[in-house]
């Protein structure tokens, strides 16, 4: 709600003094009717407008944080996996000596995370709840992810591969696997960082297996354009 200029403090106090004064002109005892009423509109136009006025702050406060230097260094970082994507068959991920995983011909590693958990449904009392079942490492290659722990393995496979999302869990997050050839939905618990980095990296591990490298580094080469923009605007 915007703010006008009736929100102003003394206009409130002339519009309920003026209101009584005309209402004890018509009836006594009438003015106080009148004030009365104009206060309760001044009260409830003044609850409206504080959490707007707040959401602007807040927003405002949110814009003002992102300096030019923190604008530059999400550039550099985008650049960075620009360069990543575009030659990571050159890349040296190694998975196949420390991590148990052997790639197949013609496969790449483009991520290994370590220290994530297999995140996994099981019902009780039918209810059903994510639960810890084994920890371990998450290998991203091009054409899978395969998740090492101590007593599980699973293979995920990204042609199978329907939807993916991020949600919390206690104070990790977890991306959750859909696949069609699966009938329950597996997930990979890591820290935020962590689990922004491989949900992209398997978003470019899809875009490969549909031959849409091109669109896919399109779309961060956009992301850096729009920064540039906002840069320039962007305190020091």
């Amino acid at each position: 709600m915007q703010k006008l200029f009736i929100d102003k403090w003394w206009v409130r106090v002339v519009l309920v003094m003026t209101a009584i004064y005309f209402g004890d002109r018509i009836s006594p005892g009438l003015g106080f009717l009148f004030g009365l009423a104009v206060g309760l509109f001044i009260v409830i136009r003044a609850q409206k407008i504080k959490p707007v006025q707040k959401f602007k702050k807040a927003k405002s406060s949110r814009v003002a944080k992102r300096t030019k230097t923190s604008i530059e260094a999400e550039i550099a970082d985008l650049k960075e996996r620009i360069t990543f994507y575009s030659t990571y068959k050159q890349q040296s991920v190694d998975a196949s000596s420390d991590d148990g995983v052997v790639l197949q011909a013609d496969e790449h590693a483009i991520a290994i995370a370590s220290q994530v958990g297999l995140i996994e449904g099981r019902s009780s009392d039918g209810i059903t709840e994510p639960v810890l079942v084994d920890d371990g490492k998450f290998v991203v290659t091009d054409k899978r992810g395969i998740f090492v722990g101590t007593n599980e393995t699973r293979e995920f496979v990204w042609a199978k591969l329907v939807s993916h999302r991020v949600e919390p869990l206690a104070t990790a997050m977890v991306l959750y696997l859909s696949f069609s050839n699966r009938q329950k939905v597996s997930g990979i618990g890591m820290d935020q960082k962590s689990v922004l980095d491989v949900q992209q990296r398997i978003e470019f591990a899809v875009a490969v297996g549909l031959e849409r490298e091109a669109q896919f580094l399109a779309k961060l080469k956009t992301q850096i354009a729009a920064l540039e923009v906002e840069k320039t605007t962007a305190p020091d």
